[in-house]
Order: C-alpha cells, then structure tokens, then sequence
C-alpha cells in the first residue's frame, strides 16, 4: 500500500453514453411504433362505430331488418373484443418502453 496511486475498476454495469443513447434510441423507437399501433387501432375502433351507427340509422329506418343488424354487431363486436385487447397490448408495451426509458435516463 505503498502507492498512493488507486486503480479504479470499472463495474460491468456501466454503459458507454454512445451505447446509452444507442439504446435510447431504440427504446423511443419502438415506443413511437407502438404509439402509432394504437392510433391504427383507434382508428379503426372509431371506424367500426360508425359502422354500428350506419346499421342503427339502417333498422331504425326500416332500411334493414333486426336481424341482418343482429348480425352485423356480433361481428362488430368481436371485432372490438379483438381491438381491445390489441389496444391493452400495445398499451402494456408503451409502458414497459416507457419505463425502460426512465430507467435509461436515470442512469448515471
């Protein structure tokens, strides 16, 4: 211990900042991808709506019958059922990208 001269060790944690920007990067990416998943799904939820109301206007018109729209919003709503769970998906990916994110940017 004669050397006052100490050897610092680097942990294997330790992240270059081009690798973390790298990974930030990546990470924003793919959030910014499943962003624009679920405005796709959003979309297309919105667009089925008004297709439920289209057949609504259509039976209450006379236009259709009950059950040509019975039809209809069965298929319409396993439809939804499928985009909601689509949409929780998405959701739980954005927040675990989101999370990663503030993990990366807390890291020193």
């Amino acid at each position: 211990m004669s050397s006052s001269v100490s050897k610092k060790k680097i942990s294997p944690e330790v992240v270059s900042p081009d690798r973390a920007v790298a990974r930030l990067e990546k990470a924003v990416t793919a959030a910014l991808d499943q962003v624009e998943q679920l405005r796709s799904e959003a979309d297309r939820m919105h667009t089925q709506g008004e297709a439920l109301e289209g057949l609504l206007k259509g039976v209450t018109s006379g236009k259709d019958g009950p059950r040509e729209m019975i039809e209809k919003l069965k298929i319409l709503e396993e439809e939804n059922r499928d985009l909601r769970s689509r949409l929780d998906e998405g959701r739980a990916g954005v927040d675990r990208i989101l999370a990663r994110v503030k993990f990366l940017e807390e890291k020193p």
